[in-house]
């Protein structure tokens, strides 16, 4: 079936094949009919002439419609002012075809104007035959010609539908590609960050003491298999087909512990308190607590020179209220060049750019830069409203 449509949608000298098939077989049924005089409408001279332009109007009906209506109309004025008017069943078809075409073709204004030029000369044709069927051709081409508009309004709603569609899709794809960016970023950037920290220690234990260093590998080993479960996670999500919310297994505000423990075990001292309530929180909220104490972290470990850290969790019935700040001490420390960024890439904040989309999209605010003493805090509030949650 969709090799036949493809077969006739094809052109052929710049015609639609379907429209040169339909104008070949009316063009055999007219000149067969006006050749044997069934009816008779005049001379072979006059009505072969006519028959061959008006069956060949057709084939310009989606090409040009305006040159088909004028082909039609001027030979069927033609052959009335010398002869009769067409009145055969072929060029009833043909002059159906045409007035539909111009209808689903052109906009409403010319095709309006097309299809009034159309039924007047089949009105003019009519009188001077002295026939009596106005109401007949007003009735049949007025409806022909609504049927027309009809199709090119569907078709319209159609291709306007198949349009949205490929929007929303797009957009989609957009979104999805963004979220992805944004977990991959808070996951492997925090565990890259640990992990380098501690090989720094392992490679400087081993130059001085080889048995200090299996507890920065232990780390390492640590840290690498938190971040390869949690990516898991991730392509799970991704397996099952779910909505754009995180899965219930998601890290949460539960998980900070282990966060805290890891920048604890990379030199970091961080003072951690937490006032949660028994109300649930919703798995974006959760999770959204969890990447923000992920990324303050990770900005202290990379940046804070292992300044003293305070990380604060509070939650009341109205707002989550997550602040990371660390201390001012001293100059950023150097690190190893095995470590540091390849030559010619910067770091662009995405992490920053990640956490405040996040927080926008749950209606929260977020705020970081440097505190009065010299350190850095984050700050995030979020509301807890189960109505913006659903929405």
């Amino acid at each position: 079936m969709r090799g036949a449509m493809r077969w006739t949608r094809r052109l052929v000298w710049g015609f639609p094949l379907i429209d040169l098939l339909l104008a070949a077989a009316l063009c055999i049924i007219a000149v067969v009919s006006v050749a044997t005089g069934n009816p008779n409408e005049g001379p072979a001279w006059l009505t072969v002439p006519v028959a061959f332009v008006m069956t060949g109007a057709v084939a310009w009906r989606a090409r040009n419609g305006a040159l088909a209506a004028a082909l039609v109309a001027v030979a069927g004025l033609a052959q009335t002012a010398l002869s009769v008017s067409p009145g055969s069943l072929w060029s009833l078809v043909v002059y159906a075809i045409v007035m539909y075409s111009v209808a689903a073709t052109y906009r409403e204004g010319r095709a309006a104007a097309l299809g009034a030029g159309l039924v007047a000369v089949l009105l003019i044709q009519e009188r001077i035959d002295n026939g009596v069927d106005y109401l007949f051709i007003l009735l049949m081409f007025g409806g022909i010609w609504l049927l027309g508009r009809a199709s090119q309004n569907w078709r319209g709603r159609v291709t306007a539908a198949e349009q949205r569609q490929r929007a929303a899709a797009r957009l989609a794809v957009a979104e999805e590609r963004v979220r992805l960016a944004r977990e991959l970023h808070d996951i492997v950037a925090h565990s890259l960050s640990v992990i380098a920290v501690q090989s720094d220690a392992a490679q400087a234990a081993l130059e001085r003491e080889p048995r200090l260093a299996a507890q920065p590998v232990a780390a390492i080993g640590a840290t690498a298999r938190g971040a390869l479960g949690e990516i898991r996670q991730m392509l799970d999500l991704l397996r099952a087909d779910d909505d754009d919310r995180p899965a219930t297994d998601s890290p949460g505000i539960s998980a900070i512990g282990g966060l805290v423990e890891a920048a604890r075990s990379a030199g970091v001292r961080v003072r951690y308190t937490a006032s949660i309530t028994d109300a649930p929180l919703s798995p974006a909220v959760d999770l959204t607590a969890y990447r923000t104490v992920q990324e303050g972290l990770t900005n202290i470990i990379t940046h804070g020179a292992r300044a003293p850290a305070t990380v604060t969790v509070e939650q009341s019935a109205s707002r989550l209220s997550i602040r990371v700040e660390n201390e001012a001490s001293g100059p950023p420390r150097e690190p190893r060049t095995t470590h540091s960024n390849p030559p010619g890439v910067e770091r662009t904040g995405l992490g920053l750019v990640g956490m405040r989309e996040r927080v926008t999209a749950l209606g929260g605010s977020l705020n970081a830069g440097p505190t009065a003493d010299g350190g850095f805090a984050l700050n995030v509030e979020i509301p807890l409203d189960p109505r913006r949650e659903r929405a």
